[in-house]
């Protein structure tokens, strides 16, 4: 998941404005909620120098007060865990997030701290890993509430929420107001489509072109022996005539073939004709 979702996620600190109060402290809780506590402060370690420096821009923002510890180093993001005065992501509910924007910035700041996502160009699949199982089931049952149908599993000593299918995903995205992420998924899978479906038709035509060569062949090989041996002379009118066009129009189609005749014939009028021939021939090998 590395460059694309770091690509993601650069883009997803960029994307605000001014935000809200109860929005900012909504996404300072979402990107804290899988930390661990270590004495009197909470740290979660990031990978990305930009969201590191993406939760110092939203502490500077709130004015949060500079009794109140909080900086980025050595990969951390860390704050005073006197911030987190709410634990568990009802209570973040009920006390934290106030307007219809609150929840889109909490799932941003949740999956900048604890995120991943594939590309879809390759396959569709965003994550998000904890380490205390209890944290994971609160995710999952909020991503439920989304109805984008999350899974989750347990990978050594992680728990991970995970969507696979590319409609949850983009609903996914959308919801934390990444619409444009959203629609790149949805471009992605349409091209994907489009280039399956034309792969499917290039084979479905190649399995047409090689069974008609096949028959084709079959045909051939059967009118020579009849030609070699001179009993193509015992075939009624018909399928001489037939044979010897066959013969010398090895390239056409059956359609086109029966257009040769006069008056034309169906493409099921040549293969029924053809299969005459075959018939007689079998006929002859038998009696020998």
């Amino acid at each position: 998941m590395s460059s694309f979702s770091k690509n993601v996620k650069r883009e997803l600190c960029s994307i605000d404005g001014k935000l809200k109060s109860c929005c900012g402290y909504s996404l300072l809780y979402g990107m804290l909620f899988p930390a661990q506590r270590e004495g009197n402060i909470c740290s979660i370690k990031v990978l990305q120098e930009d969201i590191g420096e993406y939760f110092l821009h939203i502490c500077m923002q709130l004015s949060l007060k500079s009794s109140l510890e909080y900086g980025y180093d050595n990969k951390k993001i860390h704050i005073s865990s006197g911030f987190l005065r709410y634990s568990s992501i009802e209570e973040i509910k009920k006390n934290v997030i106030k307007c219809g924007r609150c929840k889109e910035h909490f799932l941003k700041g949740l999956f900048l701290a604890c995120g991943g996502v594939n590309n879809p160009e390759n396959s569709y699949r965003l994550e998000l890993k904890f380490n205390d199982k209890d944290k994971a089931d609160e995710a999952f049952a909020m991503l439920e509430e989304l109805g984008v149908q999350p899974l989750i599993a347990d990978r050594g000593e992680k728990h991970v929420v995970y969507l696979r299918r590319s409609e949850g995903i983009e609903d996914f995205f959308a919801n934390i107001g990444a619409t444009s992420l959203a629609f790149d998924i949805m471009n992605s899978k349409i091209n994907k489509e489009l280039i399956n479906n034309a792969n499917r038709i290039t084979n479905c035509d190649s399995g047409n072109i090689n069974k008609s060569i096949r028959a084709t062949n079959k045909y051939l090989g059967i009118i020579n022996e009849l030609q070699s041996s001179g009993d193509i002379e015992k075939l009624p009118p018909q399928l001489k005539e037939m044979a010897e066009m066959r013969f010398k129009h090895k390239e056409l189609s059956f359609n086109e073939l029966g257009k040769l005749f006069l008056p034309p014939i169906s493409k099921s009028g040549v293969y029924h004709r053809l299969e005459k021939i075959v018939d007689f021939y079998e006929d002859i090998k038998n009696k020998e």
